[in-house]
């Protein structure tokens, strides 16, 4: 088995139901282009913790067993890791070749043994030539490299097909909280697909690699989905909440308000 006939497998099956990649958009909340490319057997479109969340929930969405789909992922990506284990670290070097290098070594150290003349003045340009490009300054050059702001994050999508289900609450410990002053952050420690609700009124689309860090403002809530929950861990209002599910899992609709934080 391959991978395009792997994807063509999933297709199949979504076709005999009469599922449209639309429709699996919709009930997922999986962006219509990743669904395209798992169809055409294009798993390299997102990171690994990505691509296995989203073949499962296609898998679900169609009917087709999520643990044999994900068996079948497993067995083949492992000859594409041994593969790479196999591959040589640099080229090997023939011994016509490294004879051939030795004898212009030495033909090179007889010639500047028998131009010792030549080679001090050799030596002495370099060496002057040195001196005039130093730099002027004993300070060390700097690299300005600038972390790309969180506000400039490529958003996927705004305003994402909202769900039917219940948002589910986190546990509910209840302080009254400042009217309009809920801050919720977030740092991710792996790659991060996810949604965030403001309101209820305004939906945002992420995708987040490692080691970033996001912040929302809102009045009342926030409802979060997302894939690979153990990903990113989250604060409201600087009470830490920790992450919002297992690795890899996908949740959906998790509300978090006021009613999260402690007890003064």
């Amino acid at each position: 088995m391959t991978f395009e006939s792997f994807a063509a497998e999933l297709k199949k099956a979504r076709v005999e139901k009469q599922i449209s990649l639309m429709d699996i958009s919709a009930s997922t909340r999986i962006n219509l282009k990743f669904l395209e490319a798992i169809e055409e057997g294009n798993f390299t479109v997102l990171p690994q913790a990505y691509v296995r969340a989203f073949i499962r929930e296609f898998a679900d969405a169609v009917g087709y067993d999520p643990k044999e789909a994900m068996k079948k992922y497993e067995t083949l990506r492992r000859p594409k890791a041994a593969e790479r284990a196999m591959e040589p670290l640099s080229p090997a070097v023939s011994p016509q070749a490294s004879a051939k290098d030795s004898r212009q070594v030495a033909a090179l150290v007889a010639f500047f043994r028998k131009n010792t003349v030549f080679t001090v003045i050799v030596v002495l340009a370099a060496a002057f030539v040195v001196y005039l490009v130093r730099p002027t300054s004993d300070a060390g050059v700097v690299s300005n490299i600038a972390e790309t702001p969180f506000d400039k994050v490529i958003q996927e999508n705004e305003a994402a097909l909202p769900r039917k289900e219940d948002p589910v609450p986190l546990p509910a410990v209840t302080r009254p909280a400042a009217v309009d002053s809920l801050t919720l952050e977030m740092t991710t420690n792996d790659s991060v697909w996810m949604t965030v609700t403001l309101d209820g009124t305004r939906t945002l689309e992420y995708l987040f690699p490692p080691n970033r860090k996001g912040s929302w403002k809102a009045k009342e809530t926030f409802i979060l989905t997302m894939g690979n929950a153990g990903g990113a861990t989250f604060k409201l209002n600087g009470h830490e909440l920790g992450t919002l599910g297992n690795r890899g899992a996908v949740i959906r609709n998790i509300l978090i308000s006021e009613s999260a934080l402690p007890k003064p």
